[in-house]
Parts: C-alpha cells; sequence; structure tokens
C-alpha cells in the first residue's frame, strides 16, 4: 500500500510528544509527514490511507509505525505540513 502524498507542503512544524493530536484533529490543509531519527529523511504520507490502515490514532502514536527507506522504525518524528491554499 503506497503511502505517499501527491502534494509538498509549503512549511512544516515538528509535533510535540506531549500534545494528543489525532490524524483526524488536522486540519484539511495539513499533511502528515515523518523525519527519520537515523538518516534524517523527511517523507510524506496520505492522511486517509494512515486512516485505513491504524485508525484514528494519536500522532504520537504514529511515532513507531513509520518505516523509513533505510529500515528504522525508532524515535522518528512526526510532521505536520501545511499546504499552500
Amino acid at each position: 500500500m503506497k503511502l505517499t502524498t501527491p502534494l509538498q507542503p509549503l512549511s512544516f512544524i515538528e509535533h510535540d510528544p506531549a500534545m494528543y493530536n489525532t490524524i483526524k484533529g488536522l486540519q484539511e490543509w495539513e499533511v502528515l509527514g515523518a523525519r527519520c531519527s537515523a538518516c534524517g529523511r523527511i517523507g510524506w504520507v496520505d492522511k486517509n490511507t494512515v486512516l485505513r490502515r491504524w485508525g484514528d490514532q494519536y500522532l504520537m502514536n504514529l511515532r513507531s509505525r513509520f518505516r523509513c527507506d533505510c529500515g528504522n522504525r525508532t524515535d522518528n518524528a512526526v510532521l505536520i505540513g501545511r499546504l499552500p491554499r
């Protein structure tokens, strides 16, 4: 199942794990992504595909679910990007 999003955000922030945000709580113009803690690669995913695959999760729970192309699954940062309007 391909998780990549077709649009790249203009800007993004790293999600604070102390915040209890959910996938469904993201705005329509926000996209979900991750930064690998091992190699630093940044990737963007389709929110609807993530919802179908894992359900409405707290964003902090996605840190260990995303796997980078380098194989890393630990300590990844969840990113929230803003699409152009």
